[in-house]
């Protein structure tokens, strides 16, 4: 049972430099490429997965089906409110507070009457810490965007949860294939509202394309509802939180972004909290 653990750790924590690495990349083609276009591009990288279900002759059940489209409806609420926060806050500030989603994920499986592990506090305090030397990086003032924020964080807390209960009697595939689906649905509805529905694109953006589809999308998504069951949610959370670390990082290599002692300092704290939480009772 451990190793299947730490394979499931390993393979979130691939999804979760996936998606660190996509802030980059979205940075770059952000002149073509609207937020809910973005959006819908991480969902349609969905279908791909359809092939390899009916290889394997997964079913879909109405259950199933009922449950990824509740996914998908979370995530696609989380994105949706992350960008407004960010348009009204700043990056810095949506960085710190969308990940607090590691606090709402076990205050949600304490209202369920589930125990958390006194060293999951600890851990989740000393991660706390770690993101605001992380992502602070300006005087802490409280506005309507950091309600946003703080209802994005509420969002992928459910969509955690979600995935832990549903994946114990629904084929992680199918909720995979039925969420992004869904977020694909949302998104495209919002950015033909709101965007320019036939951008010019430029080569790097349709490589940025490339990658959202198949590897942040069908990969990454994929990856978080397969094997996110064979971890305690608040350790996947935590584990999840690592992305404000990796976006820190490829922005470094890749945007030529500088990261200061503080910011080190925060990614330090972090890793502490992820090998606190993973380590035995």
């Amino acid at each position: 049972m451990r190793r299947k653990e730490l394979f499931a750790s390993f393979m979130l924590m691939a999804a979760t430099m996936i998606w660190g690495l996509g802030y980059s990349i979205q940075s770059i083609s952000s002149a073509d490429l609207g937020t809910y276009t973005i959006v819908f591009f991480k969902g349609i990288g969905g279908i791909f997965i359809l092939p390899l279900i009916l290889f394997l002759k997964r079913h879909f059940t109405r259950k199933a089906i009922l449950e990824g489209l509740l996914i998908g409806c979370c995530a696609f609420a989380g994105c949706a409110l992350q960008q407004k926060g960010i348009e009204l806050s700043g990056t810095a500030k949506a960085g710190f507070l969308t990940v607090l989603y590691i606090v709402f994920v076990p205050i949600i499986q304490l209202l369920r009457g589930k125990k958390i592990p006194h060293k999951m506090i600890l851990a989740i305090l000393i991660a706390l810490v770690g993101l605001y030397f992380l992502c602070i990086t300006d005087s802490f003032s409280f506005s309507i965007g950091d309600i946003y924020l703080l209802l994005c964080a509420a969002c992928f807390a459910m969509q955690i949860i979600m995935i832990d209960e549903f994946v114990e009697h629904s084929d992680g595939l199918v909720l995979s294939l039925v969420s992004q689906t869904m977020v694909a649905i949302l998104g495209a509805a919002v950015a033909l509202c709101r965007e320019r529905p036939f951008p010019v694109l430029s080569p790097v953006s349709w490589l940025a394309i490339l990658y959202i589809v198949f590897v942040a999308g069908a990969f990454a998504m994929t990856t978080q509802t397969v094997y996110q069951k064979d971890l305690d949610p608040g350790v996947a959370s935590l584990l999840m939180s690592f992305e404000s670390v990796f976006a820190a990082l490829f922005g470094w290599l890749l945007l030529h972004q500088t990261m200061t002692v503080k910011e080190i300092f925060g990614c330090i704290l972090l890793m502490i909290a992820i090998i606190i939480a993973d380590l035995d009772d």
